[in-house]
C-alpha cells in the first residue's frame, strides 16, 4: 500500500457527537487542523482494519500531529502502540516497549489530545467490576478517553506477532499473540470507550493499553486487578475518521 502520506487525507468523515445523536457527513482534499483539544482522530475503520489491512499508510510522524495519548499499532500489525504525554511507544511481541520511530508506519490507530474532565480514585477492583464502575460515569451515546494510572496487582497483556502479506483477518493473527503477566507494578492504562451504536466504526466498550512506569513492560490489557488507581476521564465532543 501506498505509505504516502497524503493518501490519507483524501477523504475525511467527520463525526461530530453530541449527547443525542452522531452526524456525518464528507470532506475532500482538507487536511484536519493540529491541535483540536476536543477531537478524537482515527486511522481507519475498525471493521476494515480487522479483515487484515494490516499495511501501514500514516507516518507516526504526521500521527503525533493529531494527539498525545491514545492507542494503536504499527505497519504489519508489529505490536501495540500506547501514547502517552506525548510519547508513543511500540510494545513488540517480546513485551518490552520502545519510542515509536517518527518514520514507522501504522494502519490503525485512535489519539486525542488529553484534557480530563472527570477524576475517580478506585481501589481493589477487578477488570470486570472496573468496567461496571465506568459504566456508572459515562454516557452510552459518548466516546471518552480514559486514563488509569497507580498500582495494578495483576496484568495480563498480550502483543501479536509481526503479519507478513497475504495478511490474515485480525482473529487469526492473534492467534499466535505473545502473552504477558505484570504482578505488583505501578502502571498506566490508556484508553478508550466507544458506545454500541458505533460498532464497525471502532472498537466498541473499553480498549486499553498499558505501560508500566519503568518503560520496560506493557501491551494489550486483556485482564487485570487494580490495587489503587486514579482514573481520569476526557469526552470527546468531535470524531474525526480517515480512510486508507
Amino acid at each position: 500500500m501506498n505509505t504516502n502520506t497524503k493518501a490519507a487525507l483524501t477523504v475525511i468523515l467527520i463525526f461530530t457527537v453530541t449527547a443525542s445523536a452522531i452526524y456525518i457527513g464528507t470532506q475532500t482534499n482538507k487536511v484536519i487542523p493540529a491541535h483540536d483539544n476536543d477531537v478524537l482522530f482515527q486511522l481507519a475503520a475498525f471493521n476494515t482494519f480487522s479483515t487484515g489491512q494490516f499495511a501501514g499508510f500514516m507516518t507516526y510522524q504526521e500521527l503525533k500531529q493529531h494527539g498525545d495519548f491514545g492507542i494503536g499499532t504499527f505497519n504489519d500489525l508489529n505490536g501495540e502502540m500506547i501514547a502517552l504525554d506525548g510519547v508513543f511507544y511500540q510494545i513488540p511481541s517480546s513485551g518490552v516497549p520502545q519510542e515509536a520511530d517518527p518514520i514507522q508506519t501504522t494502519p490503525y490507530a485512535t489519539i486525542t489530545y488529553f484534557n480530563p474532565t472527570q477524576t475517580f480514585e478506585v481501589s481493589d477492583i477487578d477488570y470486570a467490576g472496573f468496567q461496571t464502575f465506568l459504566d456508572d460515569q459515562v454516557s452510552n451515546e459518548s466516546i471518552y478517553a480514559i486514563k488509569v494510572h497507580g498500582i495494578y496487582s495483576s496484568i495480563e497483556a498480550r502483543s501479536p506477532l509481526k503479519q507478513t502479506e497475504p495478511y490474515p483477518n485480525i482473529t487469526d493473527a492473534l492467534k499466535g499473540q505473545a502473552l504477558f503477566k505484570l504482578v505488583d507494578t505501578s502502571a498506566t492504562a490508556v484508553g478508550f470507550y466507544f458506545p454500541a451504536s458505533m460498532d464497525g466504526i471502532d472498537y466498541t466498550g473499553y480498549h486499553f493499553h498499558v505501560i508500566n512506569d519503568d518503560h520496560d513492560a506493557g501491551g494489550h490489557i486483556l485482564d487485570c486487578h487494580i490495587q489503587r488507581a486514579t482514573v481520569e476521564i476526557d469526552e470527546i465532543k468531535q470524531y474525526n475518521l480517515v480512510l486508507p
